[in-house]
């Protein structure tokens, strides 16, 4: 089955720094007490929020405090915490992440409006274009965490799967990785996607290009031959006025997408 790439707004709209090895073991512990703990109070907040006060943003020092609790991936995945190399609970800490993203990316959609057909539409497109230019920081933050996150849960996969010869799948585990295939090609794709989208600032699109090209090997692992030619040939025009900071990242995502062989999950997909 081949995955339809769509613009990134159209797809992320239907889903919706590598710490010191020095580090005290329980400061590596904390840190899963810390996602938790950190993400929960800011969907708290986030529950507050009304149309004049807006979302919590990261220009308030207790917001960007939890910030740096949440989308601190490296931090979190090299933890040996018990939890984290279970691949539900894993799961779990990503959807988390993904719903925070979301939650900023469809502010203000619920909010009744006295329109319809059209005009309706276009108002709900101008909401979502003003929550990528007021909350960019906040969502690019949270994309790259997912791409860690991602990361992550590709080698817990890799990890179960590798314990066996592929022709001795069953059924059932295989329907397993397909999905977790798809699903994670999505939001890879979602988030390489965002180079060309016009609202977010350079900053942005480094901080989840440079989370996406540390992880593109094992994105583009999952994926069949044909979806990664699909993908690397929707970034072709990527380089069109394209600041040059963003230049080895988008290089390295490339590298990794114009690999033709299967090897690994992608048999899967």
């Amino acid at each position: 089955m081949s995955l339809s790439i769509s613009p990134p707004l159209r797809r992320f709209g239907r889903l919706l720094c590598l710490s010191s090895i020095l580090v005290a073991p329980a400061a590596w512990a904390d840190s899963y007490t810390d996602f938790q703990q950190a993400s929960t109070r800011l969907e708290a907040l986030m529950a507050k929020a009304t149309p004049q006060s807006g979302l919590p943003r990261l220009g308030d020092p207790a917001v960007a405090q939890l910030f740096a609790q949440i989308a601190d991936g490296p931090r979190l995945f090299q933890a040996p915490v018990a939890a984290l190399q279970d691949v539900n609970e894993s799961v779990a800490v990503c959807e988390k992440a993904m719903r925070l993203g979301k939650t900023y990316y469809a502010y203000g959609l619920e909010w009744p409006l006295p329109l319809s057909g059209a005009e309706l539409q276009q108002a709900r497109r101008e909401q979502v274009t003003r929550n990528l230019a007021n909350y960019g920081d906040e969502m690019s933050t949270l994309f790259a965490f997912s791409m860690h996150c991602h990361g992550h849960l590709i080698a817990l996969m890799e990890q179960d799967f590798s314990t066996q010869p592929a022709d001795a799948v069953s059924g059932p585990e295989r329907l397993r990785a397909r999905a977790f295939s798809k699903n994670t090609a999505v939001v890879y794709t979602s988030v390489v996607q965002f180079v060309q989208v016009p609202f977010w600032s350079v900053a942005q699109k480094k901080r989840m290009l440079e989370a996406a090209a540390q992880h593109a090997t094992a994105n583009a692992n999952l994926m069949a031959p044909p979806l990664r030619e699909r993908l690397l040939t929707s970034l072709a025009d990527a380089d069109k006025d394209l600041d040059p900071v963003l230049a080895p990242a988008l290089a390295a995502i490339r590298q990794a997408l114009s690999v033709t062989t299967c090897a690994g999950l992608c048999q899967y997909y």
